[in-house]
């Protein structure tokens, strides 16, 4: 019986080995706008039993960050770099400015067609670059794209500032060859998605790996879902009885894409991630959204703080990993070792290469984000000791003004976030909001959606006389998830070393925001004869004419 259990373990042991040199199969999931307590692990009543599953059966991850928004959040998954390096740091893509992710930036897809000679499909959000075809999905590494290039849209319309639903099948993808899918209108998202997954994996090559990018547009607003999914949420008030609607619809995608790969026997090799892009937005008393976004009933329960702040009910991100080539002692667990959005793209390179230790990988700009491919098969120590959060010079709405024209970011501060081991240092007020909701209950849904508390961005009272948000902010996040007690007063020492952190990050590479710096454009993109919002093939800057399908212009 003995050595018939040495046998045993050796021939686990055995087939690990081969599933990381297997080079695995990617599910890469982003969910949109989720609040930290709204899936059922989290302690919500919204019934995600596959997520639920997969995530109990998985990797948790417990100190995990995003950013404090979309585009910031999606351009360093993609990019493995922080935001600060190109620009994209602030807010979001607009469909009325002429800027995207650098194409001097190479990225996920490409990285790991190097690394494995992946097949590589998008499904859903990109909101990474409208204004010229070079920006889109397929220019940029992917084999095909459906989904909107945009930040929102309705979830049956699919109009956004346009009708904004295309099919890219191909590389570079763009003027007579996307495909603006107009037949679908009054189709929700959720099932064009998962009829698109369907269709990919169906005819895949198998003896390739593949990775598939699915950023769902769930649960961004507008709160919009089919009446079946509503049902089982009557006792809820309207906003989150329609958002536990949308998230059980999200779930319900997730099963039938893990159903799709099952079916193709592709599953038993899958390595799944699951992130949020930031916390969900959550608003103010009167229920006027307050921070970025709009509120859907979202609730970061225990966290403070939500979408367009930097507690951590803003930028701690909800996240999990799946895969037979986890490592048993992770399996089931919720580790608290530091990462970061940036992580996954080296991660996942590493993934990508099998058993090659060099593959012909050469990064093309130096990475910020560190693989924990090593941690996730082994167990090992994770190999991050510190994260940049973020640092926005000067923004509207997460560092505003006071004092006239000439004032830069909040009271002339910015915002500036760092993480060291279990501390997080914040300069500049945090953004915001920057409240407890639901009264720092669980969120059981016979309150109004917004609840109420003293919105305060910056180091100034407000004119309600909520009490001045302090300059420098300390919180050990780990023993004190919720931010309830600020300790910077008693660790001064600390803070003067985390202040090297954000003096280190604040003098390397720094591209100015580029929604601050960029001026409004209405030509790029445009709505064609169909009413399709398409990129323009080349832009040209202040230019008069009107430009026509493909970005040609009218002579």
């Amino acid at each position: 019986r003995k050595n018939m259990a040495v046998k045993v373990t050796v021939l686990l042991a055995l087939s690990l080995v081969n599933m990381v040199a297997a080079r695995p199969n990617i599910l890469f999931i982003v969910a949109d706008d989720l609040g930290f307590g709204d899936l059922g692990y989290t302690g919500s009543g919204i019934k995600t039993p596959t997520i639920d599953g997969m995530a109990k059966s998985g990797v948790i991850l417990g100190h995990y960050y995003v950013n404090l928004c979309c585009t910031p959040t999606r351009s360093m998954i993609q990019t493995g770099r922080y935001n600060i390096r190109y620009g994209l740091q602030t807010g979001v893509i607009p469909n009325n400015k002429a800027y995207g992710l650098s194409l001097n930036e190479t990225i996920l897809p490409q990285y790991l067609k190097t690394a494995g000679d992946y097949s590589t499909h998008a499904i859903g959000k990109w909101h990474l670059g409208v204004f010229e075809w070079s920006y889109t999905p397929t220019f940029r590494g992917y084999d095909s794209f459906l989904g909107y290039y945009g930040g929102s849209e309705d979830y049956f319309t699919h109009h956004n500032s346009g009708m904004d639903l295309h099919l890219d099948i191909g590389h570079n993808c763009g003027k007579n060859c996307s495909i603006g899918l107009t037949n679908y209108s009054g189709v929700y998202s959720t099932y064009v998605y998962a009829e698109r997954a369907a269709n990919v994996l169906a005819e895949h090559d198998k003896t390739k790996p593949i990775f598939l990018y699915l950023a769902t547009q769930s649960v961004h607003c507008p709160i919009e879902v089919p009446d079946k999914y509503v049902v089982p949420y009557q006792h809820l008030d309207p906003n989150r009885r329609m958002f536990a609607g949308m998230v059980a619809a999200l779930d319900e995608l997730v099963g039938k894409v893990v159903g799709n790969f099952e079916e193709h026997q592709l599953w038993n090799n899958t390595l799944t991630i699951f992130t949020t892009d930031n916390g969900g937005p959550v608003g103010s008393k009167n229920e006027h959204p307050s921070g970025i976004g709009c509120a859907t009933g979202a609730q970061n329960y225990p966290l403070r703080g939500g979408k367009g702040s930097y507690f951590q009910g803003g930028v701690r991100g909800t996240s999990w990993v799946h895969g037979p080539m986890l490592h048993q002692s992770l399996r089931g667990t919720t580790t608290f070792e530091l990462m970061h959005c940036t992580d996954w793209l080296p991660t996942l390179v590493d993934a990508g290469k099998g058993l090659e230790a060099d593959a012909g990988v050469v990064y093309q700009n130096p990475l910020d984000g560190v693989s924990h491919w090593s941690f996730l098969t082994t167990g090992t120590t994770g190999a991050r000791t510190e994260v940049l959060i973020n640092i926005e010079r000067d923004h509207s709405t997460t560092a505003p003004c006071q004092g006239g024209p000439d004032c830069k970011g909040c009271n002339g501060l910015g915002q500036y976030v760092v993480i060291s081991g279990k501390y997080k240092l914040i300069l500049g007020g945090g953004g915001q909001p920057n409240t407890w909701y639901h009264d720092g209950l669980p969120y059981n849904g016979t309150d109004p959606t917004p609840q109420g508390g003293c919105i305060v961005a910056c180091s100034y009272p407000s004119p309600t006389g909520c009490p001045a948000v302090p300059n420098v902010q300390l919180f050990n996040v780990i023993e004190d998830e919720e931010e309830r007690n600020e300790i910077s007063g008693a660790n001064p020492m600390l803070v003067t070393e985390m202040m090297k952190l954000i003096i280190k990050y604040n003098n390397s590479q720094y591209v100015e925001a580029l929604p601050v710096t960029t001026p409004l454009e209405t030509q790029c993109p445009f709505n064609d004869e169909n009413g399709v919002l398409t990129p323009c093939e080349k832009y040209i800057p202040n230019a008069t004419e009107k430009y026509t399908y493909g970005g040609e212009l009218t002579l």
